[in-house]
């Protein structure tokens, strides 16, 4: 998305205040998306180049954001080290997908 310049938003806020602004109610939009259910804390952490693009290519492949594939290896690696064995369908079938594609399947 292209920021608006200066200008531009002068401009819209003139056209708006002196009431040249019109509405088209019929017009379908699409609604922002719905925020996460919980907040999220960004949490970093330094990998080698080859190995982040290991990640971003695994989140590729996957079809879901890198992000939520690290939040996901995170989720089992805790899992299984507090011997819990509860987590999400999705998660566990994205964790055996990979393995068996990465030649990492028990």
């Amino acid at each position: 998305m292209t920021p608006y310049t200066d200008e531009q938003l002068n401009a819209a806020a003139t056209a708006f205040a002196a009431g040249q602004v019109t509405y088209d109610e019929s017009k379908i939009v699409a609604l922002p998306p719905v925020p996460e259910t919980e907040p999220m804390v960004a949490l970093g952490v330094r990998v080698p180049p080859a190995l982040a693009q290991r990640v971003r290519d695994a989140a590729d492949q996957a079809g879901v954001p890198y992000s939520q594939l690290v939040r996901e290896w995170i989720e089992l690696g805790l899992t299984e080290m507090a011997g819990d064995l509860t987590v999400s369908v999705a998660v566990l079938r994205r964790a055996i997908a990979h393995a068996a594609q990465s030649g990492h399947a028990a």
